[in-house]
């Protein structure tokens, strides 16, 4: 008889489980032609896009930070000028995630537009990276006495990055 009962309460369980996932399912396919549209977003596609080209200089700077921080957590002290030298390398690297995605992100809106273009033009995807390049550098950084102030080179200046990347490849359709 107990046994009964413990089958039957799993039963209802599933079912339950069952239902709520239908529920969930539902939701997203009523959600499904909204974000095919959002998608298709020639915008969103090449800050994707420029995400993943600068990926490999994110992660080549998270080994860095890893090998910086990671023996500090674990009561290790590194050598002053190794621990120095480690989080330089993670400071310049990642320092210039802005620019790179900038330009990536510039590149892949590019390419995009080129392929709406009608045939037998093209659109010079290097230039527009170049000029996204130059166009973030007079967005995100600012003269100081002796030189420039590099705070919105890096992760800081992803927005400047996206906005001169979307006003360059508009400028070049």
């Amino acid at each position: 008889d107990e046994t009964n009962k413990g089958t039957s309460s799993r039963q209802v369980d599933r079912k339950r489980g069952e239902k709520t996932m239908n529920a969930i399912i539902g939701f997203i396919e009523k959600g499904k032609p909204f974000f095919n549209k959002l998608a298709g977003n020639a915008y969103l596609q090449a800050i994707r896009d420029g995400f993943l080209a600068a990926m490999p200089a994110i992660l080549f700077s998270s080994i860095f930070i890893l090998c910086a921080a990671l023996p500090e957590v674990f009561g290790v002290t590194l050598p002053a000028e190794l621990s120095s030298w480690l989080w330089r390398v993670y400071n310049l690297s990642m320092g210039i995630v802005g620019i790179l995605v900038a330009a990536t992100t510039a590149r892949a809106l590019g390419e995009s537009f080129s392929r709406k273009l009608p045939k037998g033009m093209t659109m010079n995807v290097v230039s527009v990276m170049l000029a996204s390049i130059s166009g973030y550098l007079m967005l995100a950084v600012t003269e100081i006495d002796g030189g420039i102030d590099v705070t919105y080179l890096g992760t800081k200046g992803l927005l400047c990055s996206f906005i001169a990347a979307f006003i360059t490849a508009n400028m070049y359709k």
